[in-house]
């Protein structure tokens, strides 16, 4: 493989994007400091305005609604990434349904009524 194999991509990667979505998507790092920094998004929109960048306000709003919404789904993967690196797994215990009723009839109360007699004395 040859370096002018992907001049063109380079050259891609290096333009401005034409679509205001993309422009947004390269332009999200120093929107999201603005952001974090207490700036508005109406403020974020003078400034993109002021630099030549025609988008309104509720393009720009739902742009960097997505773009926030796909950092978060990243943080959550990455998150749960290594959080499985780091879990063990528990070890297993057996189960047993009938412990709490075991546990309940251990008890002794004032009215000894067992529920599930079959024992027709024990029910009168």
């Amino acid at each position: 493989m040859n370096e002018d194999d992907f001049k063109h991509l380079r050259q891609l990667a290096a333009e401005r994007p034409k679509t205001k979505a993309g422009l947004i998507r390269v332009l999200w790092p120093e929107i999201r400091q603005a952001l974090s920094a207490g700036h508005t998004i109406a403020e974020i929109l003078g400034a993109l305005k002021k630099d030549g960048v025609e988008i309104n306000y509720s393009t720009l709003r739902n742009r960097i609604a997505r773009l926030k919404k796909k950092d978060n789904a990243e943080t959550r993967q990455s998150d749960s990434d290594s959080a499985k690196a780091v879990i063990e797994p528990a070890p297993i215990h057996s189960y047993d349904p009938g412990s709490a009723i075991r546990a309940q009839r251990a008890k002794k109360t004032k009215f000894d009524h067992n529920p599930f007699s079959t024992r027709i004395k024990n029910l009168v």
